[in-house]
Formats: C-alpha cells, structure tokens, sequence
C-alpha cells in the first residue's frame, strides 16, 4: 500500500496530499486546502482543544483553534 503524505506549495499556498517518488518528488498528488482546513476544524471541534505550534518562518509563536461565534451575526 503506497505512504500518503501532506504537503503546502510554498508558491501556491496549496495544500496537496498524494503519494511521493523515492527521490522525495511528488508521484501523485491532488489539491485538499477545502478538506483539510474542513477536517482540522471538526477534529477541533470534537477534541475542545487547542493546537500549539511554531511558526519558523518568523519566529511567532501562534495556535490553531476554533471559536464559536454569534449565529445571529455573519
């Protein structure tokens, strides 16, 4: 069974995931940004929790999390 994987497109800002060649290329690959962003939310949602993590480009420290919101407000 081929190792997926999961990857961002530094010049897209594409989420991608698929399979990858031995030399670290991606063999096959499909755009997921809506799903991932989709399915991280819920797993959020389900957990109540928070995610930590560093961003290196820059050096800030952030989290990832969902915030219920007003339904009577857009």
């Amino acid at each position: 069974m081929a190792e997926y994987h999961v990857g961002i497109s530094d010049i897209t800002n594409t989420i991608y995931a698929g399979t990858m060649k031995k030399n670290g290329e991606w063999k096959d690959k499909s755009n997921v940004t809506d799903e991932a962003v989709y399915a991280v939310a819920q797993y959020l949602c389900s957990e109540e929790r928070e995610i930590p993590f560093i961003y290196e480009a820059n050096g800030k420290r952030y989290k990832l999390c969902v915030v219920e919101v007003d339904k009577n407000r857009p």
